[in-house]
């Protein structure tokens, strides 16, 4: 019997089925390998921390670093090393591999999945943030919100958390930050957490994520045995248990990246505090967008409600120059700093410090009044890096721009040049609202030389906004182009195209003449990066366009302009053009 043509062998779709099935296995493979090199990076860098020496506590079977017995290893249970010595923290414990990293899956509807590591106390702020954007492929900040305050649930009135939430993720978004918070489900970090939910429910597109890291204790948090596998895990899947958390905490699952700090002890919070501190003074001292540049990463402070820690945190904070944005109308120690801010530091009293601990603390205390009027003196000495946003005052005022805003003014010295470096941060986020009413005001007069570095940064960074701006203000298109040297600079910079492989191709052809011609060698040791001229763009340009065009550069004598474009990245352009044509 023949066989029906349901039954029979499509070799168009056999093909299809083969070419599938070994994409398939190739993406299997390719994951499998990044995988293996992220765990030995891990197993390289970031260790953990366990306590080795067993001396009991409060109860027979509890160690003084809060642990059970059976948590310990062996050698911990019987150290020979230690007989006679009381348990020490800082002599006690040690640092071995990690053996708590990968994907964390929090289960339910929408994008609930991230990215964690357990990391120790001591880890060095470097390698945190080579595992933030080499390892997880983060992109570097133009800005980061380092949001603190109430670690305990607390209320936001409707009309301030909706305001919250949207000038958050519009800040986040626009200018391209990191929000790093404390990254449990509980005051503060959760609000953060259900901004971050609401953008990924309203947003239809996958582009400009919101990047939310939290940096939490290890030692609190409920449920973190299921994180623990040495080989990492793809995924953990981790269960949000908020009703049996005790006296421990949840990581809120509407946040992207977990650092969770480790310094051996079990229950006690506050462990990441220092490391989260040296991490964002790291990133701080990382050059905006990568260049060679004298502006680096902004911070800025975000304070919602918090108590004696977020007073604390807000000193060192603007001590260290970081700006601090305020919510009044959030609670406690918020709403105290917003009613101070402002006054003549001589009406700030301890009569007065008192009153107000009493109204927004419900009791005042008599051991704290003293410290709390000398530190808060010392904030409101400081107004240049205070900034208090009110929402009756700014009712059509919006949370972003007064971020941004707090961040220009922080940046405004006697340096006569301190508004190259607000504009550079304007272009940065892409914000040219911010640049228009901060920066080219009426009083302001520019010379079109003034704003040339600003006009070749707007143009590589695709921002016609800020092109219309500066032509605005003042930059002629004549003058800016004079030097071919800025030419050469933007055909550099232009985006893997069509163009560029061709042009890359003629340059390649012409260097190999002119190698053969005047009989040049190579240099065994390093190769020489290839050239490109403007005589090389106006000979394509003509090649596509035709002949009738005129030669605006004819062939250079000895001096030329050029920029340029590594052999490696022109000839693999090339061969993949010729490949695919």
């Amino acid at each position: 019997m023949l066989p029906t043509s349901e039954n029979k062998v499509q070799p168009e779709g056999l093909i299809k089925q083969l070419q599938q099935s070994k994409h398939g296995v190739n993406q299997e493979v390719s994951e499998f390998k990044r995988r293996c090199a992220f765990g030995s990076w891990i197993r390289e860098n970031i260790c953990k921390t366990e306590c080795r020496f067993f001396e009991k506590g409060v109860r027979e079977d509890v160690c003084k670093c809060g642990y059970s017995k059976n948590d310990h290893v062996e050698e911990a249970i019987k150290p020979e090393d230690f007989s006679g010595e009381s348990w020490d923290k800082h002599r006690h414990v040690r640092e071995v591999p990690t053996d708590a990293y990968g994907d964390i899956s929090f289960g339910g509807s929408g994008r609930k999945t991230g990215k964690y590591v357990r990391v120790s106390a001591d880890t060095s702020p470097e390698d945190l943030y080579h595992l933030l954007t080499e390892q997880w492929k983060l992109s570097p900040p133009n800005l980061l919100i380092s949001v603190t305050g109430g670690a305990k649930n607390f209320y936001l009135k409707a009309r301030l958390k909706n305001m919250f939430h949207r000038g958050l993720i519009k800040v986040a978004q626009t200018t391209g930050a990191w929000i790093i918070t404390g990254g449990t489900h509980a005051g503060v970090m959760k609000h953060v957490g259900q901004a971050v939910r609401d953008h990924a429910l309203s947003s239809s597109s996958t582009h400009g994520q919101i990047v939310a890291i939290g940096v939490a204790t290890w030692g609190v948090i409920h449920n973190r045995d299921a994180l623990v596998n040495s080989e990492g895990c793809y995924p953990a899947h981790y269960l949000m248990d908020i009703n049996g958390q005790g006296r421990l905490s949840c990581l809120d699952n509407n946040h992207t990246h977990f650092l969770l700090v480790d310094d051996g002890t079990n229950g006690r919070y506050g462990v990441e505090i220092e490391l989260r501190s040296r991490l964002e003074r790291c990133i701080s001292g990382k050059h905006l967008g990568n260049k060679v540049s004298g502006v680096t990463i902004p911070v800025v402070c975000l304070v919602l409600d918090g108590g004696p820690g977020t007073l604390n945190t807000i000193y060192n904070a603007m001590i260290n120059g970081t700006p601090c944005v305020v919510l009044e109308g959030s609670g406690r120690i918020a709403d105290l700093i917003a009613q101070v801010a402002g006054l003549p530091i001589k009406r700030v009293t301890i009569a007065l410090v008192s009153q107000l601990m009493k109204k927004f603390f419900g009791q005042e205390d008599e051991t704290l009044v003293i410290t709390w009027t000398k530190t808060i003196q010392d904030i409101i000495r400081l107004p240049h890096l205070l900034t208090v946003f009110r929402v009756s005052e700014d009712s059509h005022g919006d949370m972003d721009v007064a971020i941004l805003q707090a961040l220009l003014k922080a940046s405004r010295t006697s340096e006569s040049h301190c508004w190259r470096r607000q504009l550079e941060l304007a272009i940065a986020w892409n914000r040219v609202d911010i640049a228009e009413t901060e920066i080219f005001t009426e009083e302001s007069q520019w010379k079109s030389s003034d704003l040339h570095w600003a006009m070749l940064s707007a143009l590589i960074g695709n921002k016609p906004e800020f092109v219309s701006l500066l032509l605005e203000n003042g930059v002629s298109l004549r003058d800016f182009l004079q030097d071919e040297e800025t030419l050469c600079e933007l055909y550099k910079q232009l985006p893997g195209c069509f163009f560029l492989r061709r042009l890359a191709k003629r340059v390649q052809s012409s260097s190999r003449t002119r190698g053969q011609k005047f009989n040049i060698r190579r240099r065994t040791r390093r190769r020489q990066p290839e050239t490109i001229s403007m005589t090389h763009v106006c000979s394509e340009v003509r090649r596509l366009l035709g002949s009738f065009t005129k030669p605006l550069y004819p062939p250079p004598t000895n001096r030329a302009y050029h920029f340029n474009m590594a052999i490696e990245e022109t000839s693999t352009s090339v061969s993949r053009f010729i490949h695919h044509t």
